[in-house]
């Protein structure tokens, strides 16, 4: 990792060369240069190449007037952001809910794979970023008021994912979906009494899904619901062997979990 001590001196210097950045010099952790390269500067680990990163929030009944529930997907949006970032590539943010026209894009930036010094990359980076998560969050009280509220339709999400990573390029394509992933329609009602474990591996076996091989998806919330109904833990279960055994099918690399990674 960067020594923050001992580049104080480039990086008030380059600072004072991306005024325009909003670029500001403070202590370790904060907002400034330091904070973004203690960020991004790890995270360049895990890149093999750049990302192309297509980011679904679910904007179902479920998830509508819960302010905390935002806030906890937009935290974990930011994550996933980041790591677009540090590797370079492009992001794709859209709000979602029954089925593929029922999608909004919220925000949509490249960020680059080169720029200069790798600190200046990372500034740059962080400034796309920041511009993202500003579209994203301007964005979610209109896709509230245009997208039907009843269903959700998280298979359609990856064909759409799919679709954006040929249209992207170079990269490899990294999908993250916020979402309780219950389907309430064909070709799954995962609200009936006989969804159990066994069922959704049954179900998870004929739904049609892309080829996703070498891509990484994760969905996360899966079968964490915020409406009055709360969900049995074998329900929750069953939701999240049926979107493992999908996703795993697509020949992605699979995280579905009932949780979302920064918090939850």
């Amino acid at each position: 990792m960067l020594g923050v001590r001992n580049n104080t001196v480039a990086i008030a210097v380059l600072c004072a060369a991306l005024v325009g950045s909003g670029c500001a010099l403070q202590a370790s952790g904060g907002s400034g240069v330091a904070g973004v390269l203690e960020r991004l500067k790890p995270l360049t680990e895990n890149c093999d190449g750049q990302l192309n990163g297509y980011f679904g929030i679910d904007m179902s009944a479920s998830a509508r007037g819960d302010a905390r529930l935002q806030e906890i997907r937009i935290a974990a949006l930011k994550e996933a952001a980041d790591q677009v970032a540090a590797c370079g590539g492009t992001a794709k943010v859209v709000a979602f809910s029954a089925s593929a026209p029922e999608t909004l894009t919220l925000g949509e930036q490249d960020f680059p794979a080169s720029f200069g010094t790798e600190t200046a990359r990372m500034i740059k980076a962080d400034a796309i970023e920041g511009d993202l998560i500003g579209e994203v969050e301007d964005g979610l009280a209109t896709a509230a008021s245009e997208l039907q509220p009843h269903g959700t339709d998280i298979l359609a999400q990856l064909t759409l994912a799919k679709q954006y990573e040929e249209q992207s390029g170079e990269g490899d394509l990294f999908v993250l979906l916020e979402t309780d992933g219950i389907a309430t329609t064909k070709p799954v009602d995962m609200t009936a009494p006989q969804f159990d474990a066994k069922a959704a591996r049954a179900a998870a076996e004929t739904v049609s899904v892309p080829n996703l091989s070498g891509a990484t998806v994760d969905i996360a919330g899966v079968g964490k619901s915020t409406g009055e109904r709360q969900l049995s833990t074998e329900k929750a279960t069953a939701i999240v062997e049926f979107f493992t055994q999908a996703c795993e099918r697509s020949g992605a690399e699979c995280l579905v979990t009932n949780d979302y990674r920064a918090g939850g």
